[in-house]
């Protein structure tokens, strides 16, 4: 996955879970049969602005069905979605 710009003023709108759903039909739609993202995760990094939540949260892609494979880097994770 790639990131996610969303102007300030349409945070938390429900902006990122639908560039998030277009890229995962996108992709479904072109032959994937997985798709990877590396959201952070706030709870493990409170500090996280929004210059570094530009991949997306946990939060967004588990709510998208994807599944963790990887917390090796602390405060961010490997994410799955398979077909």
């Amino acid at each position: 996955m790639s990131c996610f710009v969303v102007s300030p003023g349409h945070r938390r709108s429900g902006v990122a879970a639908a560039l998030l759903e277009a890229a995962v039909g996108h992709a479904f739609a072109h032959g994937a049969e997985i798709v990877e993202g590396y959201p952070v995760d706030p709870s493990l990094r409170p500090k996280a602005g929004p210059a570094d939540l530009y991949q997306g949260t946990v939060k967004l892609f588990e709510a998208a069905g994807f599944f963790t494979v990887s917390t090796e880097v602390s405060g961010r994770a490997v994410m799955r979605l398979r077909r």
